[in-house]
């Protein structure tokens, strides 16, 4: 009799992937045989907070899994957009969107609760790292034009982000 394989879930924005994410990533499949990355907050684009659309990031996701050897066979990509209103059941509208998964990993806090709240079991995952990578850190960089930031993402990912132009794109969004 075969066994049931295991599959593991991950929501994050991904903007940009850094080598944070990608521990994480290595992290949830030493704990499951498949993995279903969740694209958070799908709808937007090209705000300060999300700079890169859904496409943008399934790319760059698609292409930092391939060139660091993930087993692209054992990962499913998915978007799942915010809710429009807090009486919107986040948790639900992730499970409308991701095949079935017996575990999440995350500590989001918000994340947490909205996916226990639908009777996922959800599990810490250790960071790497925190506070160098951290999008949010990666973002303040190349608004401030320091090139460090190119440090702290993949080899893929700065490929990617240098093609589209990524500084020039953080930075006129800021100024709006």
């Amino acid at each position: 009799m075969m066994r049931k394989r295991k599959r593991a879930l991950v929501v994050g924005r991904f903007q940009p992937l850094h080598y944070g994410h990608l521990h994480v990533f290595r992290y949830a499949l030493s704990k499951a045989d498949e993995l279903v990355i969740a694209i958070g907050s799908s709808q937007f684009c090209c705000v300060p907070r999300n700079p890169l659309s859904v496409d943008e990031r399934m790319e760059m996701l698609v292409r930092a899994l391939r060139r660091e050897g993930f087993p692209l066979a054992d990962i499913m990509l998915s978007s799942v957009p915010d809710t429009e209103s807090p009486e919107e059941d986040w948790g639900l509208l992730v499970l409308d969107r991701v095949p079935k998964v017996d575990i999440a990993f995350s500590n989001d806090p918000e994340t947490i609760r909205d996916l226990k709240r639908v009777g996922l079991e959800v599990e810490n995952i250790p960071f790497l790292k925190r506070d160098l990578y951290a999008a949010t850190k990666i973002r303040e960089l190349m608004l401030k034009g320091d090139p460090s930031w190119r440090e702290l993402v993949p080899p893929s990912v700065l490929e990617f982000l240098l093609e589209i132009d990524m500084e020039k794109r953080v930075r006129e969004i800021e100024r709006g």
